[in-house]
């Protein structure tokens, strides 16, 4: 019995033996006076714990039933253990078929002794900024290192996400956090038609070079229209206008900072639920854990409209998001490139190409395109020239070596006893040298 009952007993008491009046009792329960009489008829016919609620001691009619709550708990202890209170909730309702809520399944597996597995920090402080007003209008990009395939790799898992609803725009997980990596999510972004107009990253040298560290241009360069050399990544933005925002602390960057917070604790355990082994499947699995994320954690944004940038042709979003390379032509309209040689076409896509010897070309090359060159608004795939190969110096000396040990040992002369040089040595003529017999 609670201290309100026991205090509600107590009143009813003192109200039947006349030490109260209904009003006093009235004022003391915060009941009318009208309910005081009812009560007090109640406890004069049925006793004063008649006056109590008639559900006490019973149990509710939508409480689980004892073979739910047991099932609850196996389930939790043979394959989910380790799992949140609430990602658990989660898989009981989409895979079980069991719809509780959290507190429902922390109540009970707190019953059987199992305490939640995630820890409870106490938030750091900091400054908090308000999200953007309009989806599309900012996107946080960062990468994550983490054994997400539960194996003991380290891989990097690439991410945006949307700063007005929190939405993912795009993941895709690969072993080093890499130029490649990032733009795979500009390639997903661009194909779903989430183009942001500004995109807030970490100081990552992906992104932009250390301004201490690089060599600043004089006022003579710039006066003659030299720029200060870009990363790849950050000259693709500007062709596609997107605004790049460095962030200058982790907690500036918090929405895919809890991102990456709410995957590490989630992901892992599910891809090692479905049998998820290796990168390739890990990255077709995130292909439809996308939509299940948004639709769970997502919120909406404080302006209804949408403000994304128009969908580009992937062909041209490949060359921008390929590292470009200028080099010069020669006499014969050629240029060297990572060791080979190629030679520009007279003609491309049934046009003449007007191209000189000390023409400077733009060579663009990723995994997706090959090697192209930009010249004059024009894409060209050049032609690989057959050259000999160069031997170098190094390769003789091996070979020299190398022909010297398949030579057979010379046999040697057998030494002559009788000659007056027969046991002297280097060491005998360097010490009679020195003074020493």
């Amino acid at each position: 019995m609670s201290k309100q009952e026991a205090r509600k007993i107590t009143i009813i008491e003192e109200l039947l033996t006349e030490r109260f009046t209904n009003k006093q009792a009235a004022e003391l329960l915060d009941l009318s006076v009208r309910q005081i009489q009812r009560l007090k008829a109640e406890a004069t016919a049925n006793g004063v714990i008649s006056v109590l609620h008639k559900s006490r001691g019973r149990k509710p009619f939508n409480a689980l039933s004892n073979e739910t709550a047991e099932e609850i708990y196996q389930i939790y202890k043979t394959e989910l253990f380790g799992y949140n209170f609430c990602h658990a909730t989660d898989v009981l309702a989409e895979e079980k078929n069991i719809f509780v809520s959290t507190s429902t399944v922390s109540r009970y597996l707190k019953k059987n002794g199992i305490c939640s597995p995630k820890a409870k920090r106490r938030p750091k402080k900091h400054r908090s900024r308000d999200a953007r007003e309009h989806e599309g209008e900012m996107a946080q990009m960062d990468a994550s290192g983490f054994d997400w395939l539960s194996d003991g790799s380290y891989l990097q898992l690439h991410g945006a996400v949307d700063d007005a609803t929190g939405r993912i725009l795009a993941l895709h997980l690969e072993e080093e956090e890499t130029f490649d990596g990032y733009s795979e999510l500009m390639f997903q972004m661009n194909h779903d038609g989430h183009l942001p107009r500004e995109l807030y990253t970490d100081g990552r040298t992906v992104f932009v070079y250390n301004s201490k560290k690089k060599k600043k241009l004089t006022i003579e360069e710039e006066l003659l229209g030299k720029t200060e050399k870009q990363p790849h990544f950050a000259r693709a933005l500007k062709e596609l206008n997107i605004l790049l925002i460095i962030a200058k602390s982790a907690q500036a960057k918090g929405c895919i900072e809890r991102l990456w917070e709410t995957l590490q604790d989630r992901l892992p355990k599910d891809m090692q639920r479905k049998g998820i082994s290796s990168i390739e499947q890990a990255n077709e699995f995130l292909k439809s854990y996308i939509p299940y994320y948004n639709r769970k954690f997502s919120v909406l944004a404080a302006s209804p409209e949408k403000v994304y940038l128009p969908k580009q042709d992937m062909f041209e979003m490949k060359l921008m998001f390929s590292k470009h390379h200028v080099r010069k032509l020669n006499s014969g309209l050629s240029f060297s490139f990572e060791g080979n040689k190629y030679r520009m076409p007279i003609y491309t896509s049934g046009q003449k190409i007007f191209a000189y010897p000390r023409d400077l070309i733009t060579v663009a090359t990723s995994k997706h395109i090959g090697i192209q060159v930009l010249f004059k608004d024009l894409v060209i795939e050049p032609e690989k020239l057959i050259t000999q190969q160069k031997i170098y110096e190094s390769q003789i000396s091996d070979e020299k070596s190398l022909s010297k040990t398949e030579q057979p040992d010379k046999p040697q002369k057998p030494q002559n006893h009788n000659s007056p040089w027969y046991g002297y040595s280097k060491i005998f003529y360097s010490k009679r040298k020195r003074g020493v017999t």
